[in-house]
């Protein structure tokens, strides 16, 4: 554990981290991990999660629907203020159509069953770490997911303190790249946001070209949840 703890107080970016996060999961069983911002008036993911260990099948099914209001879990992990396992969350909930509809179509892709652990952070930029593909000697008692939480919470803190430090630097954003960004941030393709905002694919392909470099990534998922956590868009 000291030194997990040590390597996420070292890292000096979020590349840097997220990749000491994957890591650690799999180190101890889990192969897939996932991170998102989650909206502090609702416990709804705020963004496209982080995401490391799916298939392109699993993810694309994901993001195909409103998952942000149709997954039960982060929000059920943010109530509980501990690890959650997924199943355990729908075996138990009352469902809507929709709902089901998402959980059967998840289910017939045999997307693996996982925990969610919450992690808080200042100003209530909360968020949720999601670990799944668990390997057969994976140890999923109590005592040792309360670890795996703890380390959650330790590099979403670092994320959190990553995100202050960049604050004072000049990350400004337009009022068209926030409305893209912030389009990107639930889930829309390039050509869908150009058909909500009424411009040309190319456009927004530029636009995108532009928040890259002002946000330094290199990836729509990370220009995401950094967006949320500099307060450039809305959690």
């Amino acid at each position: 554990m000291e030194d997990i703890l040590r390597r996420i107080a070292s890292a000096t970016t979020l590349p840097l981290l997220w990749r000491q996060m994957t890591r650690y999961f799999s180190r101890h069983g889990f192969d897939g991990v996932s991170y998102y911002w989650v909206r502090t008036s609702t416990n709804l993911p705020a963004t496209v999660p982080l995401q490391h260990g799916f298939s392109k099948e699993e993810i694309e099914l994901y993001l195909s629907f409103d998952f942000q209001r149709l997954d039960i879990v982060p929000r059920a992990a943010l109530a509980a203020g501990m690890p959650i396992r997924w199943t355990d969350v729908w075996r138990s909930s009352e469902l809507t159509s929709e709902e089901r509809e998402f959980l059967g179509s998840m289910r017939a892709i045999n997307f693996s069953d996982g925990f969610s652990m919450p992690c808080y952070g200042p100003n209530n930029r909360n968020a949720v770490v999601g670990i799944s593909k668990m390997t057969p000697d994976a140890d999923t008692s109590p005592s040792h997911m309360s670890l795996l939480h703890f380390a959650a919470q330790a590099a979403h803190l670092r994320i959190c303190a990553l995100f202050a430090d960049e604050v004072t630097r000049d990350r400004q954003l337009s009022t068209r790249e926030k409305e893209i960004l912030d389009w990107v941030a639930r889930g829309k393709s390039n050509g869908v946001i150009a058909e909500i905002l009424a411009i040309s694919p190319g456009t927004v392909d530029t636009y995108m070209r532009r928040i890259y470099e002002k946000l330094e990534v290199s990836d729509r998922t990370s220009a995401a949840v950094k967006g949320v956590g500099l307060g450039l868009i809305a959690a």
